[in-house]
Parts: C-alpha cells; sequence; structure tokens
C-alpha cells in the first residue's frame, strides 16, 4: 500500500504537468462548453406543459383552492411514492368525480406539474452553484500546485521541508475532496432527468382518466 508520502511525490508529479498543460486535473472531462452548466444533459432551465399535456391550459390555475387536488399533489409529486402507488392514488381520485372531472384532474395536473417543474429548478440551480464550486476549487488547487513546486525548489530535492510538506497535504486534500465531487458529478446531473420522467409518467397516467 502506498505511503502518505509517496502519494505525495505521485501528486507532485502529475498534477503540475496537467495544470501546466491549461487543463485542471478531473474537470477537465466535464468542464462546461458555456456558463457553470456542467451536465452533458442540454440545459433546460424550465419544462413546457405543452410537452408532456395534451389537456386543457393550464395556466394561472389555482389548485391550491380544492381541498382534495392539494392534499394529493404533494403525495405525487414526492419522489418517495413510487410511480405505481402514486398511480393507484389518481385512479382513486378519479372514481371519486363527476361532471366535474375533467376540470379537476386538470387542476391536479396544474399542481403536480408546479411542484416538480419548481423543484427541478431549484436543483439546476443548485447544480450549478456544485459547479461553480468546484471552478473554485480548481483554481486553488492550481494555485497550490505552483506554491508546493516553489516551495520544493527552495528547499531542494528532499521533501523534507516542513512548508513543503504542509503545502502538499493540503494539495493532496483539495485533489482528493475534488475528485470525490466530479465523481458524483453524474448522478447530481441525473437527478432534473429524473423528475422529467416523473412528470411525464404522472402526466400520462392523470390524461388516461381524462373524460
Amino acid at each position: 500500500m502506498p505511503t502518505f508520502r509517496s502519494s505525495l511525490r505521485c501528486l507532485y508529479l502529475t498534477v503540475p504537468v496537467l495544470l501546466f498543460a491549461g487543463v485542471a486535473p478531473s474537470f477537465a472531462a466535464t468542464a462546461p462548453t458555456g456558463g457553470l452548466w456542467p451536465c452533458i444533459q442540454r440545459k433546460v432551465p424550465e419544462l413546457a406543459a405543452g410537452q408532456m399535456w395534451s389537456g386543457p391550459p393550464i395556466d394561472n390555475l389555482k389548485w391550491q383552492d380544492d381541498r382534495h387536488v392539494a392534499e394529493l399533489v404533494p403525495v405525487l409529486a414526492a419522489q418517495r411514492t413510487p410511480i405505481d402507488e402514486a398511480t393507484k392514488q389518481i385512479d382513486a381520485f378519479a372514481s371519486t368525480l363527476g361532471a366535474d372531472r375533467k376540470e379537476r384532474l386538470t387542476l391536479l395536473f396544474a399542481g403536480v406539474f408546479d411542484q416538480i417543474n419548481a423543484r427541478r429548478s431549484r436543483i439546476m440551480n443548485g447544480i450549478e452553484r456544485y459547479a461553480q464550486h468546484q471552478i473554485e476549487l480548481s483554481k486553488r488547487i492550481k494555485e497550490e500546485s505552483l506554491a508546493v513546486a516553489k516551495a520544493k525548489k527552495a528547499a531542494g530535492a528532499e521533501l523534507d521541508n516542513a512548508k513543503a510538506l504542509e503545502l502538499e497535504k493540503q494539495l493532496l486534500w483539495d485533489t482528493r475532496i475534488y475528485d470525490a465531487r466530479q465523481q458524483s458529478m453524474t448522478a447530481v446531473c441525473e437527478s432534473p432527468v429524473l423528475l422529467e420522467q416523473r412528470i411525464f409518467a404522472l402526466a400520462r397516467a392523470i390524461q388516461e382518466k381524462m373524460p
């Protein structure tokens, strides 16, 4: 098993090569092509109801004013509720409706769409903040690498200089944090996709009960 000192030596050799080549470690492979969006999925800040809903318009509907709809919406929108269970609850709700079936199912979709779309937008904003933190950390890693190189040069060939060792420890720590965050980026980027899939599935289930 490599020792901490050997890890530092390896890091000292590899990180500067990447930095002086004009890229940051790990982040270069997934860096955003524009703005702060780091995901391979195309950035769509907000969904449009027309992409998944062929029923009546839902703009400006006061779905919160319908007590039963307002109670059901957060249950359906919650990711902890399996789609199969959500579909059963939609079926049960539809079975209680009369002549106002179309209107109230439209209210139900409006509520689900509002909540999921808002949650998705918050997550996407969080992803951009996450990417900004990574950019800032990559800059710090570059600065630390340059400081390590300068300290090592001043200390001579051996890594026995206390300042150089301390700088290298911080560089290794920051690089590990950076790489761990980058490895989790794929899962983070999947979150908006999962919400899109959920709203499409719920829209289909609700529309199936429309008259």
